[in-house]
């Protein structure tokens, strides 16, 4: 916590500051942008199971259209409720700047889930707990590179 240094100097009892300008728009992201995951999971997760239970359509397979769709709504809520009047302008770019970043991260918690199974025979056991590990790795990414580059600006600074 920071405080007045100002009100020390007038022997007064020291002040509490505000917080540093940004830090309680950053945390309503964070939270925000973890709904919104939470969303595009549990629609990925449906569409899925949809694909594979009822269709025949095989996991691999069914991860293309579920992954998608996911991107697509979580995007559309993070444009909306996460990062409102931020971003760019045209739409359609940055639909796809913002699917660029999802695939990083999915890469990213691919990457971690493997590496977890690959040295860790408790969680080749448990590869729930390697999946939750890769989560968090593609979730940390995701936000970071969507809210320092992607949303960094409100959209009337921005053209693209």
């Amino acid at each position: 916590m920071r405080f007045n240094l100002a009100a020390c100097s007038r022997n007064r009892p020291m002040q509490p500051l505000a917080p540093p300008i940004g830090q309680s728009t950053l945390s309503r992201a964070l939270r925000s942008f973890a709904v919104v995951g939470g969303i595009g999971f549990a629609i990925e997760a449906v569409l899925l199971t949809a694909l594979t239970q009822f269709a025949g359509w095989s996991p691999w397979q069914a991860r293309v259209p579920s992954f998608i769709t996911a991107v697509l709504v979580t995007w559309a809520l993070n444009r909306r409720h996460t990062f409102p009047g931020r971003g760019l302008k045209q739409r359609s770019v940055e639909a796809l700047s913002y699917a660029c970043i999802q695939i990083c991260g999915a890469l990213i918690n691919l990457a971690i889930f493997g590496v977890c199974l690959r040295h860790s025979s408790l969680l080749r056991g448990v590869p729930v707990i390697a999946l939750g590990i890769g989560a968090v790795g593609g979730f940390a990414f995701n936000f970071l590179v969507s809210n320092a580059v992607l949303y960094s600006r409100s959209r009337a600074d921005v053209s693209g």
